[in-house]
């Protein structure tokens, strides 16, 4: 599979595409874990698109005009601690910042919760601690809410979503400055309800995954994001971020409505 998407994405290289483009990368664990991004393939990643394009908050990336010809932002989904542990001093020896969307219920206080693989969590990952979140908005980061708990939002009865999101909205707002604006769907999965009920609760922007630039035409309940996969190579990942591999959206598309 890997090797047809790199020979797909040489033949989409000669599309046209806009001069200016903005990306939000998805990462969700870092390190030595099964499906983590290894520490130092992250660390080339960070390294290189460092070098030729623009960082932006999430804050910055989302409601603006694109202003250079590359720009990019940073975000982690589950909050794993390998993210803290791994990511953080990578990213900061760059000056990057980032923005890591938490299941609440799962950051502990003292104790580190373990992943659970059987409900979709990174197999041998535990989850952050809250003075770790705290820790992340002091160096610059943006918090953002993934639910309470890791479930499939788009399945369950209205009034869990409801407390899923108020209270996931509502532990996050003890730690940051003003109001969590932020949410992103578990497995980027969305539906006109969720969207509806994202909106009602408070959060005017949404995320999902999929493939793809932030465009003015976006929607803002589910805004692009690229997920770049642990096997991907520096120059899979250098392919993706300038577009080549932006025929993955086409295919998201398709897959949806066949779903």
């Amino acid at each position: 599979m890997l090797a047809l998407k790199r020979v797909l994405g040489r033949a989409w290289h000669v599309v046209p595409r806009n001069s200016r483009r903005r990306v939000i990368l998805l990462y969700h664990a870092v390190g030595s874990g099964e499906w983590a991004t290894p520490r130092d393939d992250f660390a080339r990643q960070m390294e290189w698109i460092a070098s030729v394009a623009r960082p932006l908050s999430l804050v910055q990336a989302l409601g603006t005009e694109v202003e250079q010809s590359l720009e990019f932002a940073i975000t982690f989904d589950d909050a794993y601690a390998s993210v803290f542990e791994e990511a953080l001093p990578v990213l900061k020896s760059l000056g990057l910042t980032a923005a890591v969307f938490a299941n609440t219920a799962l950051v502990g206080e003292n104790d580190r919760v373990p992943a659970d693989p059987s409900i979709g969590h990174y197999p041998g990952e535990a989850f952050m601690l809250w003075r770790e979140l705290d820790r992340l908005l002091d160096c610059g980061w943006v918090l953002g809410s993934h639910g309470a708990n890791h479930l499939r939002h788009w399945l369950e009865p209205e009034a869990v979503v409801r407390e899923e999101l108020l209270q996931s909205k509502k532990n996050l707002e003890r730690l940051t400055p003003g109001p969590c604006n932020y949410f992103a769907y578990t497995w980027g999965r969305s539906t006109p309800r969720l969207k509806a009920l994202v909106n009602e609760a408070g959060y005017p922007w949404a995320l999902g995954v999929r493939h793809g630039p932030v465009r003015r035409v976006s929607d803002p309940l589910d805004m692009p994001r690229i997920n770049i996969d642990r096997s991907c190579s520096l120059d899979d990942f250098k392919a993706i971020v300038s577009g080549d591999w932006d025929y993955l959206r086409g295919v998201q598309a398709l897959r949806s409505g066949a779903a």
